[in-house]
């Protein structure tokens, strides 16, 4: 499959789009032309379209301005990286389907670790580990790296992102024999919504559809292991406001995962009461999907487990803070040693990249 650039639209230089949005959206409303502008760069750049209704708003200038930015800082962090084997590489239909893989050197078929993004899954990309210590280390260790981008919430809701990091391991084993990675050695790393993604696909069932007329499909989803960063263990509003978080609010990001428009907290609540939505909440939550025939998981939290004293946070806690707060790394290892299986949980501070080279080698089986 060919692989796709990540802007081939090049009339218009990417250094006005952030200058224009920016003197706009400062003025807090339409300048002369300015509707005029939106639908010019819309036709150059329709990745900034994120909902694909084919109208460019200000909000969505602005998103696309920000993640054009990061992704030049990050540009940066590649020369500490070999040169990419494959870059921006497209493993499936949307344009936000790409990846890049740097294959480790070897003469054997490596195993491989695929890293996915934060952002609340509105934002984020792949870039976000160029450089990334671990993802040198595991290069450094006959591991090979891929780090791929997944459709945002914002123009596909759960399950479209979850879905994408499963296509990426199934893409990388049907093209393991060409690309010199071993299918059996498949794992995944990311944090935040790459951890939420990260810890779904290693507890959830097999999702290989093997009389699906796309080869891709047919292949495992299945994983060797995980080390997820501040990994979310439920998605399912309800259990964070008992078990996590005594606030009334809802996350922010909570409406575009579901799918659901912006709403006073009470009236999503009666929405997500619903039995679609009750439906979609458990599928979407991991602690749901735990069985004896999954891998090892690594987590890793900011605080450590001796900093929580067991009950839910406060309602004054940010909203970064109990999204990422190792209470769902708690209540994840109690059903992992409820059935005995391997589950390490550390505070941020507790851990090293060392160790988590030397768990990735242990259940790659590397001597």
């Amino acid at each position: 499959m060919p692989t796709r650039p990540l802007n081939k639209f090049v009339a218009f230089p990417l250094y006005i789009l952030p200058l224009f949005f920016g003197v706009s959206m400062a003025c807090g409303q339409s300048a002369p032309g300015y509707e005029k502008q939106l639908k010019e760069y819309l036709s150059q750049y329709p990745q900034a379209d994120y909902n694909a209704d084919g109208i460019l708003t200000k909000q969505e200038a602005g998103k696309y301005r920000k993640i054009r930015n990061d992704i030049d800082k990050q540009k940066g962090l590649l020369e500490r990286m070999p040169e990419r084997t494959l870059s921006d590489h497209a493993y499936g239909p949307h344009w936000r389907n790409t990846l890049d893989f740097w294959k480790a050197e070897s003469e054997d078929a490596t195993p491989v670790v695929v890293f996915f993004h934060p952002g609340g899954f509105v934002g984020g990309d792949k870039s976000r580990y160029y450089g990334d210590p671990l993802a040198i280390a595991c290069l450094q260790n006959g591991i090979s790296v891929v780090t791929a981008n997944y459709r945002y919430a914002t123009q596909a809701p759960f399950p479209a992102s979850h879905l994408d990091a499963a296509r990426v391991v199934q893409y990388l084993r049907y093209h393991s024999e060409s690309w010199g990675i071993d299918p059996e050695r498949v794992a995944m790393s990311g944090a935040s919504a790459g951890g939420n993604m990260s810890v779904w696909l290693a507890v959830h069932d097999d999702l290989a559809d093997p009389d699906h007329v796309d080869p891709v499909a047919r292949q495992s989803t299945r994983l060797t292991t995980i080390i997820g960063v501040n990994s979310q263990t439920s998605n399912d509003p309800f259990f964070i406001w008992d078990k996590i978080y005594q606030g009334k609010d809802a996350h922010s990001s909570t409406y575009h995962f579901y799918g659901i428009r912006m709403m006073p907290v009470e009236e999503l609540k009666e929405k997500l009461r619903s039995p679609r939505f009750r439906k979609l909440t458990s599928e979407a939550t991991s602690l749901n999907h735990v069985s004896e025939d999954d891998p090892p998981v690594f987590l890793i939290h900011p605080e450590t487990l001796d900093q929580w004293n067991g009950k839910p946070l406060p309602p004054d806690t940010a909203q970064s803070k109990y999204a990422h707060h190792i209470a769902f790394g708690k209540y994840f290892k109690d059903k992992y040693d409820e059935i005995g299986l391997p589950c390490e949980l550390r505070g941020r501070e507790e851990t090293t990249v060392d160790e988590q080279i030397l768990w990735l080698r242990k259940w790659f089986a590397m001597k």
